[in-house]
């Protein structure tokens, strides 16, 4: 799909289809949003604003910053998109190419990012009124979208935390999993604000934007986002410790509550094993209250076996 963004008489419009290329002005685009586009469209594109996607990609990767490759005329800049596919947390790749006054975005998913920003594009038209702002305003807001996940699972972890502290017959080998998976994403949304960082500290060295204080606040918020999330995996390590440890409680106890009904069936075991060998001379075995007197000896043997562990406190 080809969206195209453009200003007509101050009126901001938009058009779906590179055949709309033909009838519209390049300097009045400053927008190119291309998702999951043919290489037929794609080609129509770089015709029509004379650059060759794969050849800067080829270049791009030759740099020793392959985040971001500049040239005289244009910037070309690489990045990673976090984004969620049936249930899982994936890396969407994006590519960004600033030609003069226009920008174009190349995608292969809906990223929420974008829709947001095409929300505030509408929303305040003088904030956009060209390729570069519609980056700086993409940037900003995948670090707001992401800053936004970090807190919500941040919650999340919040309320599992007080769950177990309340509720110790919660099922611990699911939120074992769980911490498994807050672990993935926090993981993945880490990810996200380094590849954010590299890419506005290079934009920061480019002589493409004049004005380069957004550049500087935005670097502030992923930086400390980036020690939020450190604080997230040092949270979610000790409620992966204390979980286990309960795990072992509860493991510990069932140890002990076997240990104990054999201790307390030893005794009675060596009685019945005593007066089970079949000797021809045993005094008991002509004795009138000799089997009594053995199941006597079994009960008596059990229940002094356990008050000793009273006593002891060990039940």
């Amino acid at each position: 799909m080809v969206s195209i963004y453009y200003y007509e008489q101050g009126e901001l419009l938009k058009a779906e289809g590179k055949e709309h290329l033909e009838r519209i002005a390049t300097e009045k685009i400053f927008w190119i949003d291309l998702m999951r586009v043919s290489d037929d469209e794609m080609l129509s594109i770089e015709r029509a604003f004379n650059f060759d996607s794969k050849q800067l990609q080829a270049e791009n990767l030759l740099e020793h910053n392959a985040r971001f490759y500049e040239s005289d005329d244009m910037a070309f800049i690489s990045a990673n998109f976090i984004t969620m596919s049936h249930g899982n947390f994936e890396s969407t790749p994006v590519s960004l190419y600033l030609l003069d006054n226009a920008l174009i975005s190349e995608r292969s998913a809906e990223l929420t990012s974008f829709d947001e920003t095409i929300k505030k594009m509408y929303r305040n038209k003088k904030a956009f009124q060209s390729g570069s702002d519609v980056l700086e305003g993409i940037l900003e807001t995948k670090v707001d979208v992401d800053s936004d996940f970090i807190e919500n699972l941040a919650r999340e972890i919040a309320t599992i935390s007080r769950t177990l502290s309340i509720d110790h017959s919660v099922n611990k080998e699911q939120m074992l999993y769980k911490i498994s998976e807050y672990q993935e994403a926090t993981t993945m949304s880490r990810d996200s604000f380094i590849d954010k960082q590299r890419v506005v500290s290079a934009l920061l060295k480019c002589d493409v934007f004049e004005n380069k204080q957004r550049f500087r606040i935005l670097i502030k918020d992923i930086n400390s986002m980036l020690e939020y999330t450190s604080f997230i995996f040092m949270r979610l390590e000790f409620l992966q410790n204390t979980v286990l440890g309960l795990i072992d409680i509860d493991q510990n106890k069932t140890t002990k509550i076997f240990t104990i009904v054999a201790v307390v069936f030893m005794p009675p075991t060596l009685i019945a094993s005593i007066y089970g060998m079949n000797f021809r001379f045993m005094p008991e075995l002509n004795s009138h209250y000799g089997y009594p007197m053995a199941l006597g000896l079994i009960v008596a043997s059990s229940l002094l076996t356990l008050l000793l562990f009273k006593m002891k406190k060990w039940i």
